[in-house]
């Protein structure tokens, strides 16, 4: 999958606010702790791959805030597919 080219989740549409920075999704305040959870979860295998922890945090915000899923697995693969 291209990095630029990312299927939102059915829920990202409502999540997604005006005030969210362009090319920047941002969970919504009750999903702020799923995000931290999940970079937590991939934060030793993404590091390992080059990844930083302020990378790594922005990149839970943006998978949790389109919707994407919760499995670290599978954000660990979509992660290492935007970094090219």
């Amino acid at each position: 999958m291209d990095g630029d080219q990312v299927r939102p989740g059915p829920l990202a549409p409502d999540k997604i606010s005006d005030d969210s920075p362009p090319g920047r999704p941002e969970p919504d305040a009750e999903e702020v702790e799923s995000a931290r959870l999940l970079a937590n979860q991939a934060r030793d295998r993404l590091r390992s791959h080059g990844f930083d922890d302020e990378a790594i945090r922005r990149l839970a915000d943006a998978y949790v805030a389109l919707d994407l899923g919760e499995d670290t697995d599978d954000f660990i693969a979509w992660a290492r597919e935007r970094r090219g």
